[in-house]
């Protein structure tokens, strides 16, 4: 009887903090966050899956460049869902309910492994909206980070120090993926100096413990068998520090359309 009194009363704080409309929104985009994921993948991306679009197309390292795909298209929908509704913990709404999504398509239907990183990316993301980094000093944190990190990608590419496949071995053609992580982290760094997104941050940093994550976690001989070859590591963790900034990058732009298209005035990038 207690356990149903706390539940009543949970669900009760939910419906007072989110509005009817704030709760259509959490659950349309984990609807379409579980969809993209899942089945859109295939039809969005240069090879049709994952691995081929890191390692075929792109030509990077591994391991792990290919397994977090997935959840950085996710970050779309977790930034764009707490853009929309305005309110924390909206980011948090959307993960659980992709991951709801994913169990129930893993256990009935055998749609494959449920993630419940997703759930931590969607928690890293609502920390960083919690923190001040969009103003002065802080602002210029993540530009000059993640400005640094595509230097150091486009000067591996350049002194021929790429790698590429699975096994980390010297790249023997010309490694697209080194030169698109570069020059997009340096475009990222210049448009988040003069606008400040903190969401932006926070989706880079999310992808970023994921992947190290699955390099600490995932190997099949135990702790931190996984880890790829050093001369691969600034790379990867590049190429995920760009995969999840230039998601939430492309829900600010949804949201700025939104706004536009319903009128509304857009906001100051520093109180976002």
């Amino acid at each position: 009887m207690t356990e149903n009194n706390s539940n009543q009363c949970l669900m009760e704080k939910v419906r007072n903090y989110f509005t009817l409309r704030d709760i259509e929104i959490i659950l349309a985009l984990g609807v379409v966050a579980f969809l993209t994921s899942r089945y859109g993948l295939s039809y969005m991306l240069p090879g049709g899956t994952a691995p081929s679009f890191v390692h075929g197309f792109l030509k990077l390292p591994g391991p792990g460049a290919g397994i977090f795909i997935s959840s950085a298209f996710i970050c779309i929908w977790l930034v764009l869902g707490v853009l929309l509704v305005k309110k924390p913990g909206a980011a948090l709404g959307v993960g659980v309910v992709t991951y709801i999504l994913m169990l129930l398509g893993s256990v009935i239907l055998g749609t494959g492994r449920m993630d419940w990183l997703v759930v931590m990316v969607a928690i890293i993301i609502e920390i960083f909206g919690l923190l001040a980094i969009e103003k002065k000093p802080w602002s210029y944190i993540f530009p000059a980070f993640i400005g640094i990190m595509g230097l150091i990608t486009l000067a591996l590419m350049a002194t021929g120090n790429a790698k590429m496949g699975e096994s980390g071995a010297a790249a023997t053609v010309f490694p697209l993926g080194y030169a698109v992580t570069g020059i997009i982290a340096i475009c990222i760094a210049v448009l988040c100096y003069m606008y400040p997104m903190k969401y932006v941050f926070g989706a880079g940093a999310a992808e970023i413990f994921y992947i190290v994550f699955c390099w600490l976690f995932n190997g099949k001989s135990g702790f931190a068998t996984w880890v790829p070859v050093a001369p691969a590591i600034p790379a990867l963790l590049s190429f995920a520090l760009v995969c999840g900034s230039s998601m939430a990058l492309i829900a600010y732009g949804i949201n700025a359309l939104w706004n536009s298209y319903n009128k509304v005035p857009l906001p100051d990038t520093e109180t976002n």
